[in-house]
């Protein structure tokens, strides 16, 4: 077999389209270009670090693809991406109302941006009309019976293997997982799995060991700023914003609406400021505005923009250079948050939309979430511990007795 480096070309997977990863990416190829590929990989990481580009890459490597990368074979497949060759076999978790044609439709819209949005938690409908509503989505006894397992049993006709990916594993209900264990044990002749998650604890112990663990790291604002120059032809400044905002999710943070965000800054400086004056129909009322106008992506902005505004405040309370603040036009009020609130619990403050991130993926109500956040910061501005300890979460609901 050739080394890959003929033209010049590096070895590793995703060169003409990834961003980051490149440990991962070298790893893979180095895989794939060896022919030691085993039967199950498990892709993990938070959302937006490019597990499914990942995964799409590393199966248009071992088959011979020349697409988002250069093929890690000898072998070259005629095939224009991995959409079109009969031995690579996507899936996402499903509604239960959903059917073939939008599971297809999703994955043409993948096939031309490896990065797209297609998750149904996320991204509901396709047309826009059901934006704000969420639908659940997993992985069914009927759907896994009919179309997971048929193409995991299929003999590899064109590549080197039948790769089946199964993106957000962790989606499958308890008796699929069962029923997928049983199939890692016993797998297909040609088949490779290649499975991602966002939360790889919440995996059976025993599907995560029959599997060669891939972990992602989070991507950094470097890179998701030379991706977005690189691949969606942002402007210096609108791309050095939206980097610093990411929260390392680059499939949601090329699809912000920059000017959306800049006008968004001016809520959140009122949320924090009705956070402090405790100014309860205030707070409610915009937590209710954010929940009725943005969908899961748009509240995760939220949160990441409350985030980096706090750790500006951070920045130029430790006295750092102006160029590393992001919100370096609204220095006259983060002067006087530093100003007024010298015992504010930043650390704290920030602590807790990590937390709310996590609550956002379990489809806790964002109004609540916010006003909960509110709440927590009117005591950590003045320096004063939580109204509620963490241990005790369910004072926040006072109608609900201690468990």
């Amino acid at each position: 077999m050739s080394d890959g480096n003929e033209t010049g070309v590096k070895e590793i997977i995703g060169g003409n389209r990834l961003i980051g990863q490149e440990r991962l990416r070298e790893q893979m190829w180095r895989i794939a270009a060896e022919d030691r590929i085993s039967h199950a990989y498990l892709i993990s990481g938070q959302p937006g670090s490019g597990k499914k580009p990942l995964a799409l890459a590393f199966a248009e490597a071992i088959n011979g693809i020349q697409n988002l990368g250069m093929p890690a074979s000898d072998s070259k497949s005629h095939r224009r991406s991995w959409f079109f060759h009969p031995d690579i076999h996507v899936f996402i978790p499903m509604p239960g109302n959903a059917g073939r044609d939008e599971l297809r439709a999703r994955l043409e819209l993948l096939a031309e941006d490896p990065y797209e949005i297609i998750d149904f938690s996320v991204r509901p409908s396709l047309t826009g009309q059901e934006d704000a509503k969420n639908r659940r989505a997993f992985y069914s006894v009927e759907y896994f019976n009919s179309e997971v397992r048929r193409a995991a049993y299929l003999r590899a006709s064109e590549g080197r293997k039948n790769v089946v990916i199964i993106t957000n594993v962790e989606k499958m209900r308890k008796e699929v997982s069962n029923s997928f264990l049983k199939m890692l044990e016993e797998p297909g002749k040609d088949v490779t799995f290649l499975l991602t998650t966002d939360n790889i604890n919440s995996l059976l112990p025993t599907v995560i060991s029959r599997c060669q663990h891939l972990p992602c790291q989070p991507l950094d604002s470097e890179q998701i700023y030379e991706g977005l120059r690189r691949f969606d032809g942002y402007p210096e400044s609108d791309a050095r914003f939206l980097s610093r905002i990411s929260g390392g999710n680059y499939s949601f943070t090329r699809f912000y609406d920059t000017k959306t965000l800049q006008e968004n800054r001016e809520e959140i400086i009122r949320f924090l400021r009705m956070s402090y004056t405790v100014d309860v129909a205030g707070i409610l009322d915009l937590s209710t505005q954010w929940q009725s106008n943005y969908n899961k992506e748009g509240h995760i902005a939220i949160i990441n923009m409350i985030e980096m505004f706090l750790r500006d405040i951070a920045l130029y309370s430790a006295g750092a250079d102006e160029s590393l603040i992001t919100n370096s036009d609204k220095l006259d009020v983060i002067s006087n948050f530093c100003t007024r609130l010298t015992d504010a619990k930043i650390d704290n403050m920030i602590e807790t939309l990590q937390e709310a991130h996590s609550l956002l993926n379990q489809n806790v109500q964002p109004r609540l979430l916010f006003t909960v956040i509110a709440n927590r910061y009117a005591a950590w501005m003045r320096g004063a511990g939580a109204p509620v300890p963490s241990g005790q979460a369910w004072k926040h609901m006072p109608a609900v007795s201690e468990p």
